[in-house]
């Protein structure tokens, strides 16, 4: 008897462990529902609120006035929780104050590095009267080296190399076109008779012969650097390095917009010889490497740049 008893008292403690585990588990369940629907609340954005408000009668009008209302409060009250102003927006060591607290949440241990390049990027080319366009900051990432080499350039840099001879050029008039510099091939088939050689040797000179007056027309223009968005032909490179000019290929006509942005220059669809108007300039455009990796710099260093790039390293 006393054996059964304490084995109904087993099952008894037993069945009472497992309805109050039932009971806490629910309760951690209806717990989590609570701040789920709490979060949910705190989530409803301005155009949910109006829906529920319109449900419950109340009219657009006056809930435009209500958000008007909110947003004269809002502005009453921000100017009481500043607790820090930058007044110059040109002067870095005051930027930097405000940018450092974004950077820090992200970069955390390199925010006062990180936060002064920013600075110095952003500072350099921010307008007089227009508003600041965040696309003129650019970021070029270069491998091999460490993130304190980094440095800012005003103006672009590219991952590239020069397809000619010339690497380094000093107040350079810069010509910008978006097709090919090479010898001019009609888009469809062509048929030519030649009956003697000498009409086969003519007709081949002929092209040379106009490629070089082509290239001549934008040395004599004034022009010391030709920038294509697409290849440079063997015989073009032959004259361009006769001439003395810098050649250097971007892939990306984005990057062909942006070049001629920053030097203020044309992008010029046919290889004609540019007008003074059409020619941008740069005081600087050289090869440089940085962490085994070769890299094209266009610099302007005698007046304000139009777009600066952060290299990172």
């Amino acid at each position: 008897m006393i054996t059964q008893r304490l084995a109904m008292l087993g099952m008894a403690s037993a069945a009472f462990a497992l309805i109050l585990i039932l009971l806490l588990e629910e309760e951690r369940k209806e717990t989590r529902r609570r701040k789920r629907k709490r979060r949910l609340r705190r989530r409803l954005n301005a155009r949910e609120c109006s829906e529920e408000l319109i449900r419950l009668g109340v009219t657009p009008t006056e809930i435009a006035e209500g958000y008007e209302r909110a947003l004269d409060k809002c502005l009453e009250i921000l100017p009481s929780l500043v607790c820090c102003e930058i007044k110059d927006v040109r002067n870095v060591k005051e930027v930097v104050k405000g940018i450092k607290t974004s950077i820090q949440s992200k970069q955390y241990g390199n925010e006062d590095f990180i936060s002064e390049l920013v600075t110095k990027a952003s500072v350099s080319i921010i307008p007089e009267q227009t508003t600041f366009n965040v696309d003129n900051v650019r970021v070029c990432k270069v491998l091999g080296s460490g993130l304190y080499n980094s440095q800012v350039v005003n103006g672009m840099v590219f991952k590239r190399h020069v397809e000619g001879e010339v690497t380094k050029v000093e107040k350079a008039k810069i010509a910008i076109y978006s097709c090919a510099v090479d010898i001019m091939q009609t888009e469809t088939k062509g048929t030519v008779l030649i009956k003697t050689a000498d009409e086969l040797m003519n007709f081949s000179r002929g092209e040379e012969n106009l490629l070089e007056l082509q290239i001549k027309a934008i040395a004599d223009a004034g022009a010391k650097v030709i920038v294509a968005g697409a290849k440079f032909g063997d015989m073009a490179l032959h004259f361009i390095n006769k001439y003395g000019l810098m050649a250097v290929r971007l892939n990306s006509k984005f990057d062909l917009r942006r070049l001629s942005k920053t030097v203020g220059g044309t992008v010029l669809p046919r290889l004609t010889a540019p007008t003074p108007q059409e020619l941008g300039y740069c005081d600087v455009v050289c090869i440089e490497e940085l962490g085994d990796t070769p890299i094209v710099v266009f610099r302007l260093e005698g007046k304000e740049s139009r777009i600066s790039t952060i290299v990172v390293l």
